[in-house]
């Protein structure tokens, strides 16, 4: 397909009924995430920064960001959702040439979050998150392909006790209405706030799913439309990676390697064969 033709499939993913969306954090995971089965995928900010020896939380940077988004895109046959964190500066520009550079990078989809990185953690003024979600708009627009800019707002993010449902709600769809194809609340794993979410955004939603959270199923049922799982998978990889060295220093064996990937079956994925 072309960066058109999986752009156009994207999106219209997102029409109707829910599918999950798992992030992978390299080449490798993202062949590995299409060899399943997967019809797209995402990027995770974390598992992509973590990769390559940074933090989380923009420390990689937007060109550093966009060459993994790069070696991700052009790695797999299917669309790519790049996380471009919150556009790595605080201005409708910055946000503008985020999504320019997930675009040019080869991903047909961009996620922008309305938290402020600049110091404690807050939200953007409401003025100021509408202004930068429509510069995300303008810039895929004008990039020419029908890309799907997923909106993230951050309250259930600020560790404050106060109800941050109607704010979510106010924002999400504002987001919407500024050209957003997709609202992404993060922070909400409770089904019955998840279902109360989902009845008062007025468009497909997006939710960050980890233990607690309930099944797809019962997601679709109470409306959202996308799940991801940010950086879990990456995080479980790198467990995984503990486990197996634990395991040899403490017992100096090796069955942590039993039933994985043969070397001619890891050649086979990469080529996506």
């Amino acid at each position: 397909m072309t960066q058109q033709e999986k752009a156009e499939k994207f999106k219209a993913m997102h029409r109707e009924g829910i599918f999950v969306l798992p992030n992978a954090w390299d080449v490798a995971s993202a062949c590995v995430l299409a060899d399943v089965g997967y019809q797209a995928i995402a990027t995770t900010s974390g598992g992509c920064a973590f990769s390559m020896g940074f933090c989380d939380g923009e420390h990689i940077g937007r060109d550093g960001m966009a060459e993994v988004v790069r070696r991700m895109a052009g790695g797999v046959s299917i669309p790519v959702s790049a996380d471009m964190e919150a556009g790595y500066g605080p201005t409708t520009d910055d946000v503008a040439m985020a999504v320019k550079a997930a675009l040019d990078a080869g991903a047909v989809g961009v996620n922008i979050e309305d938290g402020d990185k600049s110091g404690p953690r807050r939200l953007h003024d409401l003025d100021l998150a509408i202004s930068r979600v429509k510069a995300a708009r303008k810039a895929a627009d004008d990039f020419g392909i029908p890309a799907v800019i997923n909106a993230r707002t951050d309250g259930y993010m600020l560790g404050s006790e106060d109800d941050m449902f109607d704010e979510t709600v106010r924002r999400a769809n504002a987001y919407l209405e500024a050209g957003a194809d997709c609202a992404f609340v993060i922070g909400a794993r409770d089904g019955e706030l998840i279902g109360r979410l989902a009845a008062s955004i007025d468009g497909p939603m997006n939710v960050l799913a980890g233990p607690g959270t309930p099944p797809v199923a019962e997601l679709g049922e109470m409306g959202v439309r996308r799940v991801t799982v940010g950086g879990n998978i990456a995080k479980a990889a790198y467990t995984l990676v503990k486990t197996a060295a634990q395991e040899m220093l403490d017992s100096g064996t090796y069955e942590y390697a039993a039933g994985v990937y043969s070397q001619p079956e890891m050649h086979r994925i990469i080529k996506g064969e």
